[in-house]
């Protein structure tokens, strides 16, 4: 009788497997539909009744208030297609049921999940998924059209934002970017991507998202629901761990602002050169770059940098000078295998990184990327400059203060101690005074204005006036890299360069030979060499700032 007729915990446990297999079906012919792009849609097309929908933006739906120990930590869980399609049920639970610990929970849809949705209820691909797609599409329809406070999609306008390092042609990076948006959107939140795709958890993993399976969510939510006092430890392990990581790596005797350019450096860098890899390659190899690429988005700095190297002498050295590869490999050497970076070796990379994009800017503006990444590392060119400076003083101060304690210890008098420190500064600033003498750039400084009426051979007859030059050089050398960089930019026009070759006449300045052989090339080089001009000499105006407002010159 008992082989028979099979008891009901084997039966149980037949029908538990067969729908195991279905799942594990699903979630492969998904992949590969994805991989395929059999499913795959523009960003800004819409294919059915979800993705025909106004979906307001984040920042609308609602306002996540800051975690607190009555009220627990707030979650967002991103849910991508196979969990929708598999686990509607526990979706369903998930959106209705408090959990402790939690203080306010929200299922995120991405857009680039409404479209294949919609896509998949059409029947069209994967034939066999259509009945279950269909409920899933009418509960997502159903929470959005009531404006469900639990369940919010992803905008076409939001999904429209490109990341760096994550391709749009691929619906895995699609999904990745939303989580990197909701989580730059509402830092106060935790949130947690819920697929069961491991290819899919894999790329998270590398992007700081973290990534659950259905069953290992079920499993942290019941541990958070039996631990309710912990607050949510479980879920943010994951950014715990990244975080110490990102310590590791960081030298604590490093000053607080030169940590900060670093890693700014590392993210301006890394989405200009994301957009240059993906133009160049898509115009060297049309529709089989991404077969061709070296290393497959999503990108780090270093797969970047890895990857100009790989194609260089195929793609880029033909767009730029290939000596810029020097450039590649110092910033993969410096910024992509932890090596401590101090303020010399900060400044070289700023320089150098300088000096790539103002290169590839001669080539195209990069859908307005490069431009922007230029400015902001010259702003922290700018930013490091003033570290420094602030440091040196501070270092002079303890220097200060130190031979003041020496001089207590030794028994001299507070005035002796300034009086020899008068003393000091007057040495330093004979010296310099001196060097100014002997070089004498009276001729310079009548170049930038026709009043100064000193005969070229007379020196000039003080160092204030050597500082205020200094004003005006600054201010020359400014307008004119300004009128060089107009002039490169690709939509330039004649009036461009009219304004400047007007200005370089009328001040006298002796960079007209530039014109006698129109050349971007040298147009370049001069550029290059004009903005370390500006950069040295707004570090020695910044040295003797102080002194000069001191002496009442400003």
């Amino acid at each position: 009788q008992s082989s028979e007729v099979p008891c009901p915990s084997a039966s149980h446990q037949a029908i538990h497997i067969t729908e195991t297999d279905q799942e594990m079906q699903i979630i492969e012919d998904l992949h590969a539909a994805r991989i395929d792009k059999k499913i795959a849609l523009p960003v800004v097309q819409t294919c059915g009744e979800l993705t025909s929908m106004e979906i307001d933006l984040p920042e609308e739906n609602a306002d996540i208030p800051a975690a607190s120990a009555t009220s627990g930590s707030n979650l967002l869980i991103v849910i991508d297609t196979n969990i929708m399609i598999s686990h509607l049920q526990f979706i369903m639970t998930l959106k209705t049921r408090d959990i402790p610990g939690i203080g306010r929970l929200a299922l995120i849809i991405p857009w680039v999940v409404l479209q294949e949705l919609d896509n998949l209820k059409k029947g069209k691909v994967l034939q066999h998924v259509r009945h279950k797609a269909v409920p899933a599409v009418q509960f997502i329809y159903t929470c959005l059209k009531n404006q469900d406070s639990k369940l919010w999609g992803q905008s076409m306008q939001l999904a429209s934002q490109k990341i760096y390092g994550l391709s749009d042609e691929n619906n895995d990076d699609r999904v990745l970017q939303c989580c990197l948006q909701y989580q730059s959107l509402f830092p106060q939140a935790f949130v947690i991507l819920c697929t069961d795709d491991k290819n899919l958890c894999s790329k998270a993993l590398v992007s700081d998202v973290k990534a659950l399976s259905k069953a290992d969510l079920v499993t942290s939510l019941q541990n958070l629901n039996v631990n309710s006092h912990q607050n949510c430890v479980g879920l943010q392990q994951s950014k715990t761990d990244t975080g110490s990581q990102k310590t590791k790596r960081e030298d604590p005797s490093l000053t607080t602002p030169l940590l900060s350019i670093v890693p700014d450096l590392e993210k301006s860098l890394g989405e200009a050169l994301s957009s240059i890899l993906e133009t160049e390659m898509k115009i060297a190899f049309g529709n089989l770059w991404m077969e061709v690429l070296y290393l497959k988005p999503p990108w780090t700095l270093a797969s970047l940098l890895q990857c100009f190297k790989k194609h260089w002498m195929a793609v880029f050295g033909s767009i730029v000078p290939r000596s810029l590869l020097g450039t590649i490999e110092c910033l993969h050497e410096h910024l992509c295998k932890g090596k401590t970076v101090d303020h010399i070796t900060a400044n070289i990379l700023l320089q150098e990184s300088k000096k790539l994009l103002h290169a590839f800017s001669s080539r195209s503006d990069y859908d307005g990327v490069l431009p922007q990444a230029f400015a902001y590392v010259t702003k922290l060119l700018q930013m490091l400059a003033e570290v420094t400076l602030s440091e040196n003083t501070a270092g002079s101060k303890m220097e200060d203060v130190r031979l003041h304690l020496q001089t207590c210890e030794e028994g001299k008098s507070l005035s002796n101690t300034q009086l020899s420190q008068d003393k000091r500064h007057q040495e330093i600033w004979s010296v310099l005074e001196s060097i100014w003498n002997t070089i004498n750039l009276t001729e310079i400084f009548q170049k930038l204005d026709h009043n100064i009426t000193t005969p070229t051979t007379a020196k000039i007859s003080s160092f204030e006036e050597a500082f205020l030059g200094l004003q005006k050089l600054m201010a020359a050398v400014n307008n004119i890299l300004t009128g060089i960089r107009r002039v490169l930019t690709p939509n330039s026009s004649f009036q461009d360069i009219w304004t400047l070759y007007n200005f370089l006449i009328s001040n006298e300045v002796g960079l007209t030979y530039i014109f006698s052989f129109p050349s971007r090339e040298r147009l370049t080089v001069g550029c290059c060499q004009l903005a370390q001009l500006e950069y040295t000499i707004t570090q020695c105006n910044a040295s003797v700032h102080m002194e000069a407002k001191n002496r009442g010159w400003l």
